[in-house]
């Protein structure tokens, strides 16, 4: 696994243990931020248009199995809250679009 993803997973799982409302165990924790970090990745490299029909597919993939995730540790129904963002990402603070935010990533 890619460095920059550990990271990024790793940030998603801080700010997650921070919410007193998820109901998950650590281990579903982990997927759930290590798939969110690839899905970030992946919608990065599409929309910056140096994606493949490949990457569409993982993409695609990625997309199902994080929601089904997101859904099941607590955030909802959605892969994506305001403007793009993971849901509870506190990046939504500091940025105005997910693509700036993903920037720093």
């Amino acid at each position: 696994m890619r460095e920059s993803i550990k990271h990024r997973a790793a940030c998603i799982r801080d700010y997650l243990d921070r919410q007193d409302d998820l109901a998950a165990d650590p281990a579903t924790m982990y997927r759930y931020s290590v798939t969110a970090a690839q899905w970030e990745a992946v919608r990065l490299l599409i929309d910056r248009g140096k994606g493949t029909p490949a990457d569409d597919k993982r993409f695609d993939d990625l997309s199902q199995v994080l929601k089904a995730l997101t859904k099941q540790i607590g955030l909802g129904d959605d892969i994506t809250g305001w403007n793009g963002f993971l849901p509870r990402d506190p990046s939504r603070l500091i940025e105005k679009t997910w693509q700036e935010a993903a920037e720093g990533w």
